[in-house]
This record gives C-alpha cells, structure tokens and sequence, in this order.
C-alpha cells in the first residue's frame, strides 16, 4: 500500500520517534524510504549571524560558506540513517532542499511520487500552531498523499 514514502527529518526527538516508526514500515510492505532534510533560511541566518559573531563581520564569511557548513554536518546524519535502512532492506535515498519545510515536503513528495509522509508530531501553543507544529499542519494541508504523524 505505501510502497514508498517520505521521511522528513530535522533531527528532533519527535523526528526519531517517527524514523522507528518508518523501520516498522518494512513489514507492512514498505521497499523505498526518501530521507528529506529542509534547510530553512532562519536556520542559513542563525548560523551565518554566530559565524559573523565568532569571526567578526569583515571575515569574508558568506551565506554560501555558512549553507555549505550547515550541509556537511547535515549529510553525515542522513548518510547514517541511509545506511541502516538499507542494512533492513530498504531501497533508500537522501534529498536535501533549501526553503520553507512544508512546501518543500509536499514538493518532495510528488518529485518523487511517494505514497506516504511519515511526520514526528511537534506540539506547539494554541496560537501559534493550534497545538499541532506549525510544519507539520502545513503538510498536512498540502500534501498530495496521506501523512501518518507520530507522537
């Protein structure tokens, strides 16, 4: 039924609760699992903002040497988890985007024409996520497949 689905990570305990969840999914017919990482601006600027910070403004530190740091740690992660998805035999991949995570969820999604998103469940506060994260909201209201959300 979900023969290919689309793991999201940003590395958060909620995001691990659902990679053990997508383990799972082997025995209910699950060959192929996507790895997405968004890199989301704010997160280009927080790193870029501490590198200034550390080195001074006139280091010569650019956006693009700070999305080139914050993609080396990033990749080293996601191969892991390649890795050991494909040691319980699943056809595994890795895709990294830069821009706003729900959309760019939704987009992997269809790119790759998955069948499932498979989401750590983030609560937030009544007003600013009417307590379900804002990302994982989005998604669900975007997504072109079904979304399983883990808590």
């Amino acid at each position: 039924m979900y023969t290919k689905i689309i793991y999201p990570t940003d590395f958060s305990k909620n995001a691990e609760k659902a990679y053990e969840y997508v383990k799972k999914l082997k025995d209910a017919g699950t060959k192929e699992v996507v790895i997405v990482h968004i890199v989301e601006e704010r997160k280009i600027s927080q790193y870029w903002d501490i590198q200034q910070q550390i080195e001074g403004s006139d280091s010569g530190v650019t956006r693009e040497h700070a999305v080139k740091k914050i993609l080396e740690r990033v990749y080293g992660r996601l191969e892991e988890k390649k890795q050991e998805l494909q040691s319980l035999g699943f056809k595994a991949s890795i895709l990294v985007e830069e821009g706003v995570a729900s959309r760019q969820i939704c987009e992997a999604a269809r790119q790759v024409r998955a069948s499932l998103i498979v989401l750590g469940y983030t609560g937030e506060s009544l007003l600013r996520g009417f307590f379900m994260g804002s990302t994982v909201r989005h998604v669900v209201e975007l997504s072109p497949v079904s979304v399983l959300i883990v808590k």
